[in-house]
C-alpha cells in the first residue's frame, strides 16, 4: 500500500506567526506525521513550535513512538510547551502507532482507531503516556488536527477531495479563526 500525507496550517486570524506546525517525513520508508500546537499563539508560540519541528526533523530512529515523544518533551523543556500528536506508519502502510499529548485530535474514515489522548503539556508535564496502534487498510483516511479546528470534524467531510484540496476543504468547514489552525490528512492507497 502507498501512504500519502498533506497538511494545511494557518495562524490565528489577523496574525502572521503560527504556533502550530506539521512535520511529514520518511526515514527508511517509515512515515512520520506530527502535528504540534504550542501553547497560545503569535511569535512566542511560533518559536516553541519551531523548536519541536527541529527536533522531529532530526530524529533518525522512528522505531519507538514513546521514545520520540519523550525526546520531544525533553527538547521543549524551558519553552512555553505544546500539545502534539506523533504518528508513525510502517513502510508497507499496514499499521500505525501514535501518541497524542494534550488536545490534538485524530479522526478515522473507517472508525477503527482506538485514540487515547495523554493529558499533559510537552515540555512541562507528561505522565502516563498512552501509545495506541491500529492496523490500516486501503481506503483509510486519517485526519489529525489542532484545537484551532472544530472537534465536529469527520474524516468523511472532504470525501472526493485528495491532497491539499482535502485539507483546504476541512479548513473551510471547520476552522476556528480565533486560534492557529492545522489539519493533516493521511490517505492509505492501494
Amino acid at each position: 500500500m502507498r501512504v500519502e500525507a498533506y497538511h494545511r496550517s494557518v495562524p490565528k486570524s489577523g496574525e502572521t506567526h503560527n504556533g502550530d506546525a506539521v512535520v511529514i517525513r520518511r526515514v527508511g520508508g517509515v512515515l512520520l506525521v506530527a502535528v504540534i500546537d504550542a501553547l497560545g499563539h503569535g511569535t512566542a508560540a511560533a518559536e516553541t513550535a519551531s523548536v519541536g519541528v527541529a527536533y522531529l526533523e532530526a530524529v533518525s530512529d522512528l522505531s519507538s513512538v514513546g521514545s520520540i515523544v519523550e525526546g520531544l518533551h525533553g527538547r521543549l523543556h524551558g519553552t512555553r510547551g505544546a500539545a502534539a500528536m506523533i504518528c508513525v506508519i510502517r513502510p508497507d502502510g499496514s499499521r500505525m502507532t501514535a501518541c497524542s499529548v494534550g488536545n490534538i485530535e485524530l479522526r478515522s474514515l473507517l472508525d477503527r482507531i482506538p485514540v487515547m489522548n495523554t493529558p499533559g503539556i510537552l515540555g512541562s508535564r507528561l505522565r502516563n503516556m498512552r501509545v495506541f496502534e491500529a492496523p490500516l487498510q486501503q481506503g483509510e483516511r486519517l485526519v489529525m488536527f489542532s484545537d484551532g479546528v472544530s472537534p465536529s470534524l469527520r474524516a468523511s467531510d472532504a470525501s472526493g477531495r485528495v491532497g491539499l484540496a482535502a485539507c483546504d476543504e476541512l479548513m473551510r468547514q471547520h476552522r476556528r479563526y480565533q486560534d492557529d489552525a492545522t489539519v493533516a490528512v493521511i490517505d492509505v492507497k492501494g
